[in-house]
């Protein structure tokens, strides 16, 4: 997903994004116009631009800029925003080894299922867990989408370093449409993290049981 950027192209014009900056890009009060003028290309290398700096420390932050008609280069990030990008980025390099484990912790699991031919789970039983993962993140939203995306945000990072902008100071936010792009973000890593699951479990079943290769695997 990092290498697709986040499939952001796609979800641009798909949630609206495009619409969301024609809406507030023309009230920024940072005097940084025009963007609302940009390109869904431009927009999109900018948003490339966020990804690559914040898995490399938050270099290149400072320079993301922006054309605007009088073919000025804009910057597009605030000192606050570019502020906070690199307390995203410091959190990223913490999680990453975590990330790690948790690969290394998933694939001994698989290993282990393979090599002592345990019980493979079904696909009725991982849907069934994939509804149930549904329900428990549906019940959890419930909350409020916003409300638990502040909270985490207060969490996680530093108390006297900004991390909440409104669209009208925030290029950043706007072009984001902050906190809804996150939330379907997280979607479709689900998704694809549960499909993924499921043709490896697919697979490794076929071949844990030979008798079945000729029957329908369900």
């Amino acid at each position: 997903m990092v290498q697709a950027d986040f499939f952001y192209s796609g979800l641009h014009d798909g949630i609206g994004i495009d619409k969301h900056i024609e809406m507030y890009a023309p009230r920024n009060r940072n005097n940084k116009n025009e963007f609302e003028l940009t390109s869904k290309d431009e927009r999109v290398a900018l948003f490339h631009g966020i990804v690559e700096a914040i898995h490399h420390q938050g270099d290149g932050l400072e320079t993301l800029s922006y054309t605007s008609t009088a073919n000025k280069q804009v910057l597009l990030l605030t000192e606050a925003e570019i502020l906070h990008l690199k307390d995203v980025a410091g959190l990223l390099d913490k999680l990453k080894p975590l990330a790690l484990v948790t690969t290394i912790v998933w694939m001994f699991l698989a290993l282990l299922i393979y090599f002592k031919r345990f019980q493979v789970p079904t696909s009725k039983q991982l849907l069934l867990n994939t509804i149930l993962l549904l329900l428990v993140g549906a019940a959890i939203l419930s909350f409020g989408p916003e409300r638990i995306f502040n909270q985490l945000h207060i969490w996680v990072f530093p108390e006297n370093h900004q991390w909440f902008f409104y669209y009208e100071d925030s290029l950043m936010s706007t072009m984001m449409k902050a906190p809804d792009l996150f939330a379907y973000i997280i979607s479709i890593w689900i998704v694809i993290s549960m499909l993924l699951t499921t043709v490896i479990f697919k697979l490794m079943r076929f071949y844990l049981h030979p008798d079945q290769k000729n029957n329908r695997i369900v």
